[in-house]
């Protein structure tokens, strides 16, 4: 009888023993599956316009078990430039490569960019790439149409007449094309005068310095509007002598929107704009899904009026939240 016993108590305790094993093997097996290597490449990666990104970005790196590399960079000046980096981050053992395309020749950044085996994600535009790869924006167009409805609201039939200059260059050409077109479609039936449009970033000192010829400037990107606010500035005054109007949520920006000086800030969603990038690139790598699979993210109109509402404050403020 204790025999047998002694051989019961054996038989249980080697179960026991093999169940341990099998749940730590389990339990060890999800903690040692390695992160997804990504690496984000944005032009002056550092400027506190992207803090709204960078957090969606982190936020979604935890929740999908990626290692965020976040690339750290000047100004990009060109697409050779952009396409080193992304060479240098292949190299280096990068997965996934999320990436605002700064080419104003798409098709030839898309030619010399090393994206096969990888999986990609284009931030604000597709660069014209033809729908090869996931995107993750804003419409630009309806960007655009929402500065011109801006406009209208504010000014209503004194718009007719009104001389306007638009700055519409930046960092993204193409993304800067669709803003351009729906801000003059939306504007087309009005009698507004636009005096002058610099499409090239080169040329937009000149542009600010005939900021006196204009009772409208609009700025289509937040690079834009932080120069236009600084050539107000340099002209010495509190109020410029015409209404501004921008597109971005960087800090400055917000700051001279809340100071009045900035009449409306078209605000796009950069905190979904990363998560949801984030997201998409690590699916692709998890699931294998299709690359061509874009995602819309919203965007705000704010003014000084909205500014502290509570929905507009969590895009507005992302440090405070």
């Amino acid at each position: 009888m204790t025999r047998n016993r002694s051989f019961f108590f054996l038989l249980v305790f080697f179960f026991v023993a093999v169940i341990a094993w099998a749940s730590y093997a389990m339990i060890g097996g999800e903690q040692e599956e390695p992160p997804y290597q990504v690496s984000v490449i944005v032009s002056d990666s550092n400027n506190d316009r992207w803090t709204a990104m960078r957090q969606g970005l982190e936020q979604a790196a935890r929740d999908c078990n990626v290692e965020l590399n976040y690339v750290s960079t000047g100004r990009l000046g060109s697409p050779r430039e952009e396409t080193a980096l992304i060479r240098r981050e292949l190299e280096g053992g990068a997965q996934g490569i999320i990436v605002q395309m700064i080419s104003d020749q798409p098709q030839e950044m898309g030619r010399e960019a090393p994206f096969a085996q990888v999986a990609v994600v284009l931030l604000e535009s597709d660069a014209g790439l033809g729908g090869s790869y996931a995107v993750v924006g804003p419409d630009n167009a309806e960007i655009g149409r929402a500065v011109s409805e801006a406009l209208i609201r504010d000014f209503g039939e004194a718009l007719s007449g009104k001389k306007i200059g638009i700055l519409s260059g930046g960092s993204s050409g193409f993304a800067m094309q669709q803003r351009q077109q729906g801000l003059i479609d939306g504007l087309r039936e009005q009698q507004a005068e636009i005096v002058w449009n610099v499409s090239d970033t080169g040329e937009e000192a000149e542009g600010l310095a005939r900021m006196g010829e204009v009772d409208i400037m609009i700025a289509l990107d937040n690079d834009g509007t932080e120069r236009m606010i600084d050539a107000m500035q340099a002209g010495g005054d509190e109020k410029p002598g015409c209404a501004l109007y921008g597109v971005g949520g960087s800090e400055k920006a917000v700051y001279y929107l809340d100071k009045g000086v900035i009449k409306t800030l078209v605000v796009p969603n950069e905190f979904q704009m990363g998560y949801q990038s984030m997201e998409a690139v690590a699916s692709q790598l998890q699931y294998h899904t299709e690359s061509a699979q874009n995602y819309e993210v919203d965007y705000l109109v704010v003014d000084q009026g909205n500014m502290y509402d509570k929905k507009n404050q969590k895009l507005l403020f992302p440090i405070v939240q």
